[in-house]
């Protein structure tokens, strides 16, 4: 463990301070996406440099977790700190967890999983035989697009709205069968006046351990990988 924190000691002035930016959007928006722009390069560093983040968050009793297949990288804290979500919420979630699968099998050139906002509420509708209104549905969408989940391209009242579904809908999801969710959707609504509904409740582990990267031939003698170097590989 004082081998890794050592390490950033020895680091670049800009590395620190991409260390530094790279903890803050893991506390404050949970993922980091290599799919955003804005995201890419601490990406790069975070997973170039991951068993350095295990063991600094494992002090705190936070856990990270990647999957470099999907380009996401997660970290959360202990069970207390877990968002909360109603049970709209958590039907939406359910419900656009299904449209990410049905879209990841779709041939799709630009590997964007893409859904028209009129898409969502058939697939809602029929699913939980509820119904949406434009504000809740608009504070759906501001919600989810804080906690990193989507994006959403236009009027977030327009039922030709483009919802971009990131990868990291996945990982709240991840231990979920399309049956199992089908069936989550049915339990959730059957229930009546059960309006706080945490990220636990539908089953929707925000993560687990990630495996640190070992042996890459770009770390320097202390270990760490400069953001330069990942760049350098990268080209």
């Amino acid at each position: 463990m004082e081998y890794q924190l050592e390490k950033i000691s020895v680091m670049t002035e800009h590395d620190r301070e991409l260390f530094a930016r790279a903890l803050n959007t893991l506390f404050t928006s949970t993922f980091i996406i290599k799919r955003i722009d804005r995201d890419r390069e601490l990406y790069r560093f975070v997973t170039a440099n991951f068993e350095l983040f295990e063991t600094y968050l494992s002090l705190a009793s936070w856990q990270i977790r990647k999957d470099e297949h999907l380009g996401v990288i997660s970290c959360a804290g202990p069970g207390s700190g877990r968002n909360q979500l109603n049970l709209d919420e958590t039907l939406s979630l359910l419900v656009m967890r299904l449209l990410y699968e049905e879209k990841q099998q779709e041939i799709n050139l630009s590997g964007e999983n893409i859904i028209r906002q009129y898409e969502f509420h058939e697939k809602f509708k029929v699913l939980t035989e509820r119904m949406l209104n434009k504000t809740r549905m608009r504070d759906i969408l501001h919600r989810f697009k804080l906690l990193k989940l989507i994006d959403v391209r236009g009027d977030e009242t327009d039922p030709e709205t483009v919802i971009l579904l990131y990868p990291s809908i996945s990982f709240v999801l991840d231990s979920e069968t399309i049956d199992e969710m089908h069936d989550r959707i049915k339990e959730l609504t059957g229930q009546e006046g059960d309006e706080e509904k945490n990220w636990d409740s539908a089953d929707a582990e925000a993560l687990r351990n990630g495996d640190a990267a070992e042996g890459d031939p770009d770390a320097d003698a202390d270990g760490y990988i400069s953001a330069e170097a990942e760049e350098e590989t990268d080209a």
